[in-house]
């Protein structure tokens, strides 16, 4: 039983790197990964994409909403749950992580803390940021390339740096083209 699930697991991911190295199937492999999510996640809306070598750990704890973009190289770590909202951006290499370990442990192996993060609606997260334990990203806040949230993000505030500071606050336009 182990070898036959094992070889239709290897398979699927031939038929995925197959589909999605050939430029004119681009779209079945975008199809192929989206129903591998949506049978492994929390929960995950309507037109959100999924890139390749996106890797999650403890996936029925994650839940992505709608008109979501999730790049090539994001790490999301579930385990004390992740929430991302609608019409949200991730960018490459994001690290996610709701899951740590006691900073007092005799075996920090041995330890685990998990606390939620939420990330709501509309928001931005640059290339290589990484989002701690218990964190809230307010709607439509912006997170600089590289940043390392340490804390809550007001809505419409742009945070960039090590730890991340508060830039200045945005004002979203009220018109949608």
């Amino acid at each position: 039983m182990r070898k036959a699930v094992f070889g239709a697991l290897v398979s699927f991911f031939r038929l995925q790197q197959y589909v999605t190295s050939r430029p004119k199937m681009i779209g079945m492999g975008f199809m192929i990964r989206r129903a591998y999510w949506k049978s492994r996640l929390g929960a995950l809306g309507d037109r959100t994409a999924i890139y390749r070598d996106v890797v999650i750990h403890t996936p029925h704890l994650i839940s992505i909403g709608d008109r979501c973009a999730v790049a090539e190289f994001v790490h999301i770590w579930g385990g004390g749950r992740v929430t991302i909202g609608n019409d949200v951006l991730i960018a490459s290499h994001v690290a996610i992580t709701s899951v740590t370990h006691e900073t007092e442990a005799a075996i920090f192996a041995e330890s685990s803390v998990k606390k939620p993060v939420v990330v709501e609606d509309n928001v931005w997260i640059g290339q290589g940021a990484f989002i701690r334990p218990g964190v809230r990203l307010g709607t439509g806040c912006i997170v600089g390339a590289g940043a390392v949230v340490t804390k809550d993000v007001p809505a419409n505030w742009i945070v960039a740096g090590v730890p991340a500071q508060k830039i200045r606050e945005r004002l979203p336009s009220q018109d949608r083209h």
